[in-house]
């Protein structure tokens, strides 16, 4: 991650044409002062890109990956001003697969599914609480705005929160793609990740999960001051 920008995990650029075959805001509670620092276009790419990685399936080489961001975890932490949210612990590896099958994947009743589709309450009542609700077409057509499509060895949904995290990490760092980085955070992250956040709070039995799910809350407000101040409104050219 501190190689580039952006490590896409989920995502993987379209094949050339030729080659091819109801909202809720952004929970706003303060984790200290209600002062919203400004983030240059790097570190708000950077804090993202770090989110999409930490929600990812913690495979052991994943993992590897996180154990060598410590230094940009914290530079990024004290840019957003919650320092103190990110003593994420991640213990050991095969506890922390445990934990997340636990609350994301399952057997059994899924706490936190990690799903856009699940968390809208903006879809007729029959399409609530379940997966590819209408968010993922949206999904997929701003995915392919940014040239990028959900792999296929991925086997994924195109609203699980790592993706959307790593699309927005991946517009960020292009100006020309401001208008998809605004679309992504308001009609889709800003939605359901705070309502996600605290549900996972409330679930995880694991220090790390509970301290992300912390972490991923206060780090919204600059990511979205960013996103505002650099996108265009809709209807704006």
């Amino acid at each position: 991650m501190t190689g580039t920008p952006v490590r896409l995990l989920y995502l993987a650029p379209v094949p050339p044409a030729d080659a091819a075959p109801g909202r809720r805001p952004v929970d706003r509670t303060p984790a200290g002062p209600e002062f919203v620092p400004d983030l240059d276009a790097a570190t708000a790419a950077a804090a993202v890109d770090l989110l999409a990685h930490w929600w990812s399936r913690p495979l052991p080489p994943e993992v590897d990956t996180w154990l060598r961001v410590g230094d940009l975890a914290r530079a990024v932490g004290d840019a957003c001003g919650t320092p103190e949210v990110l003593a994420c612990d991640m213990g050991d590896t095969h506890a922390l697969m445990q934990e997340y099958e636990r609350l994301f994947v399952g057997p059994g009743p899924v706490p936190c599914p990690p799903y856009e589709s699940y968390w809208r309450n903006d879809v007729p009542i029959d399409l609530r609480n379940g997966l590819m609700g209408p968010c993922t077409a949206q999904l997929r057509a701003l995915y392919g705005q940014l040239g990028l499509q959900v792999r296929a060895d991925a086997v994924e949904l195109p609203d699980m929160l790592a993706i959307e995290l790593e699309a927005l990490a991946f517009a960020l760092v292009r100006p020309e793609a401001a208008a998809v980085a605004r679309a992504l955070f308001v009609d889709h992250l800003s939605v359901w990740l705070p309502w996600f956040c605290r549900t996972v709070e409330r679930a995880a039995e694991h220090r790390f999960y509970r301290d992300l799910a912390v972490s991923t809350r206060a780090w919204l407000p600059p990511i979205e001051h960013h996103v505002a101040a650099t996108a265009p409104g809709p209807g704006t050219t």
